[in-house]
């Protein structure tokens, strides 16, 4: 788990845009992700998805919506 706020909001950028991650040594990895999980657990929770979506917004990332929330 990425514990950085930037850092993880790189990553999640660079998910949806080149379809890549960073691995911890530091190497590219192809993936497909459908969903971004945030631990709701965790005190910063809120503040990283306020952060992440203003991101988004930024780059003209849209978001869905899934479930009945």
């Amino acid at each position: 788990m990425i514990r950085d706020e930037q850092a993880a909001i790189e990553q999640v950028i660079q998910m949806v845009k080149e379809g890549t991650v960073t691995a911890v040594d530091g190497s590219i990895i192809a993936i497909e992700a459908d969903t971004v999980c945030v631990h709701g657990d965790e005190p910063s929770a809120l503040a990283f998805i306020k952060a992440l979506r203003k991101r988004f917004d930024e780059e003209n990332i849209e978001m869905e919506r899934v479930g009945n929330r």
